[in-house]
């Protein structure tokens, strides 16, 4: 059963992404009738013997909620077939992360889907670098170059958290840290600005949730100095194939136990007295040079606070004349600070219900300060705000809530992935949450999808029910006599 829940959900996300990652209506009804189907003959079949934990029952819940509250709105929205449309969307949105508890199971299949997953992210992302001619941004085959990144980013730090996990076997983590350089090669011929924040949050989040951080700076700085060679222009197979290849040696010495041995004795003595070396020739550094080292950092800092200051100034001047190509990422020029204004708007206009599901659209034309057809508000939570009103923020709030605490319940308690492997999955959900903060992932349901599958492995808490078994009655009467 958890191989097929499995097989269908990311079946119909892989499917999806290759139809311009689903966002046409088209796709997204027939993968959400799929995913539906499936999970109705399922639990036909086989009703799951494990019980779902409460937060999982919250999570699909709230789910479901936010789903009818949309397609309920289509009563006060100025475009009532869009609302019923988004309703189609959040259907398969529930339907997939119903499949993925299904997938998970009591917990003991957790830790294969998570994998399953980030092989259908490496084989997405790398059909965008193969169609790729360098000379365009990154954006096959989702055909949005932010999603694009988003689920290269997602990849990425989910990824670098597997390749550190001591306890994973040695070709795993050889696969996952040789993943992370083309995957952040991805990344960065997106020419995605808010993928790169997004990425920033999950590293955070990973650091925070990380289980073995030693491992994990090591591994990060690995596949990491890789990872930035490939981006310079470096070979992005040989790069890949060494990243793999080191981590490979770096776990198998971490199973050996005369490895470690050394590593207690020997080498880690020996980085410790190099590290505090360095930190005796840098305080000598300074002392000889402390003048032209504060004049040089009152001078950076005075051109960092300039730059971040022009920078929320121009991010505060909607404009279409936004640069071309790399140059692109070192700027915040765009619209969408006018994008936010007009969706808080609705919001302000019907603080209870929003303007309905579609509403945004009639809303920018009507109230818009620069010419730009735009159809979403490139915020989730605002846009939420704006069509759903306060209870549609509420439910979108309840069920990210339930995310957060499976994630956090998954590394502080013993759960059903190990704490480190919980880890990677809660700092990959971290990286789409932050990411549709600033961008219409809710509209790319394979990017969306793929999360929402990769989610509910966080959930299991690795309990199976026990069913009652018939005792006989002590009295040794049969019910009904005496």
């Amino acid at each position: 059963m958890s191989a097929a829940a499995g097989a269908a959900a990311l079946g119909v996300v892989g499917g999806l992404a290759f139809h311009a990652g689903g966002y046409f209506p088209t796709a997204y009804l027939e993968g959400g009738a799929i995913a539906l189907a499936a999970l109705g003959v399922l639990l036909a079949v086989h009703l799951p013997r494990h019980a779902l934990s409460t937060h999982a029952l919250a999570g699909l819940g709230t789910l479901a909620l936010l789903a009818a509250w949309t397609g309920l709105s289509a009563a006060w929205s100025p475009a009532p077939d869009t609302a019923l449309a988004d309703l189609q969307r959040d259907v398969l949105y529930v339907a997939l992360f119903g499949l993925g508890l299904l997938a998970a199971g009591s917990g003991r299949h957790a830790v294969l889907v998570g994998r399953v997953v980030m092989a259908v992210i490496v084989v997405i992302v790398c059909a965008g670098l193969i169609h790729g001619d360098g000379n365009e941004r990154l954006g096959y085959p989702l055909t949005y170059w932010n999603a694009y990144g988003a689920l290269a980013a997602v990849g990425v730090v989910l990824a670098a958290g597997m390749a550190s996990d001591p306890r994973a076997p040695v070709p795993v983590r050889a696969l996952c840290g040789a993943a992370v350089v083309p995957l952040a090669d991805a990344i960065y011929l997106s020419l995605s600005r808010g993928t790169w924040l997004a990425l920033i949050v999950g590293a955070v989040v990973l650091v925070a949730l990380g289980a073995h951080r030693g491992s994990l700076l090591l591994t990060v700085g690995v596949c990491g100095t890789a990872a930035a060679l490939a981006i310079l222009g470096g070979p992005v197979v040989m790069l890949t194939i060494a990243a793999g290849a080191v981590i490979a040696v770096i776990a198998a010495g971490r199973a050996s136990p005369l490895m470690m041995q050394a590593l207690r004795r020997v080498i880690r003595p020996l980085l410790i007295g190099l590290a505090a070396l360095a930190a005796v020739v840098a305080f000598i550094g300074y002392v000889v040079k402390a003048d032209a080292v504060e004049g040089r950092a009152d001078r950076g800092l005075r051109s960092a606070g300039h730059f971040v200051s022009r920078q929320w100034q121009d991010f505060l001047r909607p404009t279409t004349g936004v640069e071309s190509g790399r140059a692109r990422l070192t700027q915040s020029k765009g619209t969408r600070s006018d994008l936010y204004r007009v969706a808080f708007d609705g919001f302000e206009a019907h603080p209870l219900h929003g303007d309905g599901a579609g509403g945004f659209t009639v809303r920018w034309m009507q109230q818009r300060r620069v010419y730009e057809t735009v159809r979403d508000a490139h915020s989730l939570e605002l846009e939420t705000l704006g069509e759903l009103g306060a209870v549609g923020g509420l439910l979108l709030l309840a069920f990210l809530v339930t995310l957060g605490w499976a994630a956090i319940r998954s590394r502080v308690r013993r759960a059903a992935l190990p704490r480190a492997h919980a880890a990677a999955v809660g700092a990959a959900c971290a990286v789409w949450v932050a990411h549709s903060a600033v961008d219409w992932d809710w509209q790319m349901p394979a990017l969306t999808g793929c999360v929402l599958v990769l989610a509910a492995t966080l959930y299991p808490v690795g309990t199976v029910r026990r069913r009652r078994s018939a005792r006989p009655d002590p009295t040794g009467v049969a019910p009904g006599e005496g």
